[in-house]
């Protein structure tokens, strides 16, 4: 049962991506404001960019058989690909400048939220005290926070 859910949770997901790229397309800065514009290219660029970083960290990880990867994006945040995805959904926000893609947007992040939550359930399950340890010393998707920590533990 929890299986199908899940299924059904990531075809609703990918489906409201798909809303919101198309709402941002044609929707496409709608209350006409240039310095928002601007700023959700600038996140919708450093968003795609630590994406695909988190994705690189991840597969690097994997092909080193590392099982549980706290290394590059990893060593700054639990879920970078999570928050990746979060950035880039809050720049199509911006750039579109509509309610639609607010409300859309919101939807998409909560349901990222609910995930997160849900994997790091499967990771105690899987890693045990290894990812419970991983817990306590990066957070969960403040990278702020995540530089931080990583700047005072080099000290």
């Amino acid at each position: 049962m929890h299986k199908k859910s899940h299924i059904v949770g990531h075809i609703a997901y990918i489906g409201l991506y798909g809303v919101m790229i198309i709402s941002t397309i044609f929707l496409y800065n709608s209350a006409n404001l240039a310095e928002l514009l601007y700023a959700g290219w600038i996140i919708l660029a450093f968003g795609i960019t630590f994406l695909l970083c988190s994705s690189k960290s991840r597969e690097k990880g994997h092909a080193e058989g590392i099982g549980l990867v706290e290394s590059g994006m990893y060593a700054f945040v639990r879920h970078p690909e999570f928050l990746g995805h979060i950035l880039i959904i809050s720049a199509l926000i911006i750039i579109s400048q509509h309610w639609i893609s607010f409300i859309v947007g919101a939807i998409l992040i909560v349901l990222l939220c609910l995930a997160m939550i849900d994997e790091e359930k499967r990771n105690i399950e899987k890693f045990g005290n290894a990812y419970r340890d991983y817990m306590k010393r990066v957070p969960r998707i403040n990278l702020i926070a995540g530089i931080i920590r990583q700047i005072n533990r080099r000290k």
